[in-house]
């Protein structure tokens, strides 16, 4: 077996590798003027499994055909089987088409990965009326949590109150709390574009003078959660942090949310300096299965 870190996910198929005491390889790119990738794929591949780490954050569309391409490339070089190990995966938001000629980006999108590869595993998928990645892919999909590790990094806390700023975070936030036997509510949000939103507490809450965890997969805009810190506060919240699986923070937004006093702290599924939740060993653990 071999552990090959690809342009998004050499900050963890490194150490992935080494927690599994497997063969590392890597992948050297670079592009040609126009933007076409050239792709260099280094390591003993023949006769194994190849492992192919991808996070698919910033660059999702280059992100993607870099992995289709690859893979390609590790059967060319007499790989037995090809699997994709993706911290943090794309298109999962858009799963129906609500309009004439709107795509439906993960059914589109799971097809073309089934096809290419032999296996893929994915840590807390974006997942909303699909249940299972056996509806997406046709090959086996393994899905991770990082709910323990969160679970294990907020345990210390006193008498915190876990908080979903919306119903999408609720399943997060509910495992988590029951995890460490904590006290969860969930945030009504009303959305009123990509960029606003509004929430409010379904029913009265003890909310003063209690440090409020938030909890959610991802952080995007962080336009929510900052909504969401804004109500805490209001209310008389003694302090705030907020948990996250994967912290994409585009338009600045983990800056935004340093701003208002609450600490931030995500995973490593995307490299980013609030990402201090190791999730290597995850994927490890798999490889050893």
């Amino acid at each position: 077996m071999i552990v090959i870190g690809c342009s998004h996910g050499k900050h963890l198929a490194r150490k992935i590798a080494k927690k599994a005491t497997c063969a590392y390889g890597e992948v050297r790119q670079s592009f040609f003027p126009d933007d076409e990738q050239h792709l260099f794929l280094y390591g003993q591949v023949e006769r194994r499994k190849a492992i192919l780490v991808q996070s698919f954050y910033n660059a999702p569309d280059s992100c993607l055909m870099e992995v289709l391409l690859l893979a390609w490339q590790a059967r060319q070089m007499g790989a037995t089987s090809v699997a994709l190990m993706a911290p943090f995966f794309p298109y999962m938001r858009q799963d129906r088409s609500f309009h004439l000629g709107e795509v439906n980006s993960i059914h589109a999108l799971g097809p073309v990965i089934s096809a290419v590869f032999d296996e893929i595993f994915i840590l807390d998928p974006h997942l909303h009326r699909e249940k299972t990645l056996g509806h997406i892919f046709s090959i086996p999909g393994h899905r991770l949590t990082a709910n323990p590790l969160t679970a294990k990094a907020i345990k210390s806390l006193k008498n915190p109150l876990i908080v979903g700023p919306d119903w999408e975070s609720y399943k997060w936030a509910q495992r988590t709390a029951e995890l460490i036997g904590a006290e969860a509510t969930i945030l009504r949000k009303e959305r009123f574009g990509a960029r606003s939103v509004d929430v409010q507490f379904p029913k009265k809450i003890p909310v003063k003078g209690r440090h409020c965890v938030l909890i959610d997969d991802m952080i995007s805009t962080g336009h929510t959660l900052l909504e969401t810190i804004k109500k805490l506060k209001s209310s008389g919240a003694k302090k705030i942090t907020c948990y996250a699986v994967h912290g994409l923070f585009v338009e600045g937004a983990l800056e935004k949310l340093m701003k208002t006093g609450a600490s931030v702290i995500t995973t490593n599924s995307i490299p980013n300096p609030a990402g201090k939740i190791d999730v290597s060993g995850l994927f490890a653990e798999k490889l050893g299965k």
